[in-house]
């Protein structure tokens, strides 16, 4: 193939690669550690949990050893059909440092369609006592300093919403081949570049609110009826003017989202369901321009080859910052980029057909 145009890969790969480039904290002044406060809120650390009795051992354990001096732990059971309350209890009895409540979970109202995630949160919240509240999901494991820097860094930035990047634990080797799709999600999301409406980075397993903030917002009552809660918050927190940060030091926390294949394609057609509703309307093409980017427009000569090999260099380098991800996934971008369009697909055709979702034992159907 003699005529071979590399502009547009070109073009790709640069915004690609611009998108993760954590800009702000490779200045100088952003490397200065974050002050701590005078004085430390206290925090109340929300779990809404749904049949995890598998996964919240783990949390409540790193919950228990957190370095900090005033929080409490408020787990939400969720209606759970399996242990999940008994392992909260018992845990509570046997690690009173922690301060750990169970709330019991009461049915969602049938006035509006409650997502049941929300309305979870909605109960923890009223339990709480906190100045500051983090919500976060019962299949994460947070390290014992985590909740100092995150306090820290929202009242250093004066934001009213925090998130952060998570790191993937990824025991088995298929998990650990996807570092490109991985790193596709955020490039669209740009968590790096200032937060706006339609292109915010935000994730579910890690939301820390000031109080005041949290019911400016509305709360997870202003987003129940949505299919994920995350990205409907942190629009309305911009929107309101309230400001978003994504804290860029070492990971706060670990988690494996999904433990089979089946369950990561299933999870992920539901993330894009919802955040199709929310991206910009350039994101189809911001990731179209990607794709193009990392594959080399699939041309194979000598220039489209340069660029999928600095694609995948670049790649292996950044994917190392978000996860256990093997350098040879870097290359294999066929599995990402194929999961990554079958995902797109599927939540395409539920939004086009209203399809009913089914999530956790659930049925939700799409609003009118």
């Amino acid at each position: 193939m003699n005529d071979c145009s590399v502009l547009v890969p070109a073009i790709g790969l640069g915004l690609f690669c611009l998108r993760l480039l954590p800009w702000r904290t490779l200045r100088s002044a952003a490397n200065k550690p974050t002050p701590a406060p005078t004085s430390w809120p206290r925090v109340s650390i929300v779990v809404p949990a749904r049949n995890e009795e598998h996964n919240i051992p783990l949390l409540l354990r790193s919950l228990a050893h957190l370095d900090y001096p005033n929080y409490e732990v408020v787990v939400v059971d969720d209606r759970s059909t399996d242990r999940t309350a008994a392992v909260i209890a018992e845990f509570g009895e046997f690690a009173d440092s922690a301060n750990v409540r169970m709330v019991a979970g009461v049915e969602r109202p049938t006035d509006i369609r409650w997502g049941g995630k929300q309305w979870a949160c909605v109960q923890g919240a009223a339990a709480a006592t906190g100045d500051l509240l983090l919500f976060t999901d019962a299949d994460t494991v947070h390290e014992p300093d985590s909740l100092r820097r995150a306090v820290a860094a929202i009242q250093a930035s004066g934001a009213g919403l925090l998130s952060c990047l998570p790191f993937h634990e990824n025991p088995q080797l298929w998990e650990r081949l996807l570092g490109p799709f991985q790193l596709l999600i955020l490039a669209l999301t740009a968590p790096f570049a200032p937060p706006k409406p339609g292109r915010v980075f935000v994730i579910g397993q890690y939301l820390l609110f000031s109080r005041e903030a949290y019911e400016q917002i509305g709360g997870h009552s202003a987003v129940a009826s949505d299919f994920a809660e995350d990205l409907p918050l942190a629009n309305r927190a911009l929107r309101l003017g309230l400001g978003v940060e994504v804290y860029r030091g070492a990971p706060l926390f670990r988690v494996r989202m999904y433990a089979s294949l089946g369950e990561f394609i299933k999870g992920w057609r539901r993330n894009f369901r919802s955040g199709f509703i929310y991206a910009s309307p350039l994101a189809g093409l911001d990731a179209t321009l990607m794709i193009v980017g990392i594959t080399g427009g699939v041309q194979f000569c000598p220039k489209a080859l340069a660029i999928m090999l600095l694609a995948g260099l670049f790649t292996s380098w950044r994917q190392r910052a978000i996860g256990r991800f093997q350098m040879i996934g870097a290359f294999l971008w066929p599995l990402s980029l194929g999961l990554f369009c079958w995902a797109t697909l599927l939540a395409i055709w539920d939004l086009v057909f209203k399809r009913e979702m089914i999530w956790k034992g659930r049925s939700y159907s799409p609003s009118p």
